[in-house]
């Protein structure tokens, strides 16, 4: 077979090309701490990567809006827990009425559930940044208006916000409300804090400190009758709505914990399908070098002999 003169540098330049390119693509790998830099050097990892990644964006907005949900349930939980003292206190104060009471104590109660009726309005409006806490869709006004009587005094509440509440999703297909609307005395929707279709908590404060003010048998014979079982119908709706904060918080914790374990885990794929083995690209680095140079030193001791041959 004949071997033509120029066969063995031109297996030589490839070689030699071949071998540098793998040296290059090597030494990025360890400058750079990734396998590849362009998807043509794997489109299948490639893949994978772009598909993590976008797992792990997703993922990160459903953590965003667990952040968000804890922060606007801890503002309702203040609220909730500040109306249970208020509701605590206006059953005391009816248990207290009865025949024995002078005037002076009855008016003394009045004045305190006075204050009670506005202090509760104000825990009704209370707001933060997303705006007021128990006016469901209709968070940019007021909760709750009043009306008031020659004397300053509150004489009726008025709900002027939604009884919607808006959900946000915090995982794949589970969505969550942190929302509870102020008054909603209908069949339908979430209940009501302050009002159900059993009565309203402004209205029965109202009524008590209305009948404090007339202080007749009849009035506290009421009050005793009536009062205070609707005041104990209140103070259970206030219990419900704690318990279900209670539970809303360990949903969104769960939530949280699992989101964040799938990130992590994600992120670890991606760093398994996209980071280089450091110690084993060196090796091989290595290696490619000293084979570079063997064949740099081979070529040039065969080369050499084929010119002599001519001398």
């Amino acid at each position: 077979m004949r071997v033509t003169s120029n066969s063995f540098p031109n297996a030589l330049q490839y070689q030699l090309e071949s071998l540098a390119t793998k040296q290059a693509k090597l030494q990025s790998q360890a400058a750079t701490g990734q396998r590849f830099r362009s998807p043509s050097e794997d489109p299948r990892a490639t893949r994978k990567v772009l598909e993590l990644q976008q797992e792990t964006r997703r993922l990160s907005q459903y953590n965003e809006n667990i952040d968000l949900s804890s922060e606007k349930l801890n503002s309702v939980y203040g609220a909730v827990q500040a109306l249970k003292k208020v509701s605590d206190r206006a059953s005391e104060l009816a248990a207290m009425v009865d025949d024995m009471k002078s005037k002076d104590q009855l008016a003394a109660y009045r004045q305190e559930v006075n204050q009670l009726i506005e202090q509760s309005v104000q825990i009704g409006n209370t707001n933060n940044q997303y705006g007021f806490i128990f006016g469901g869709t209709r968070s940019n006004t007021e909760a709750y208006g009043v009306t008031r009587n020659e004397s300053g005094e509150i004489s009726s509440v008025e709900y002027q916000g939604s009884t919607q509440t808006i959900e946000i999703e915090i995982a794949k297909g589970s969505q969550i409300s942190v929302e509870i609307p102020g008054s909603n005395n209908t069949k339908s929707g979430r209940q009501g804090l302050f009002e159900t279709r059993e009565g309203s908590f402004f209205s029965n404060l109202i009524e008590l400190r209305d009948k404090l003010d007339g202080g007749t048998r009849e009035d506290v014979a009421y009050i005793r009758e009536t009062v205070t079982t609707n005041l104990m119908k209140d103070e259970s709706n206030v219990i419900y709505h704690i318990s279900r904060v209670g539970a809303l918080e360990a949903r969104l914790e769960t939530a949280k914990t699992l989101g964040t374990r799938r990130i992590t885990a994600a992120n670890e794929f991606v760093s398994k399908e996209v980071d280089a083995d450091l110690a084993k690209t060196l090796v091989k680095l290595n290696e490619i070098q000293t084979a570079y140079m063997a064949a740099l030193k081979s070529g040039a001791t065969i080369m050499n002999q084929s010119l002599l041959d001519y001398v």
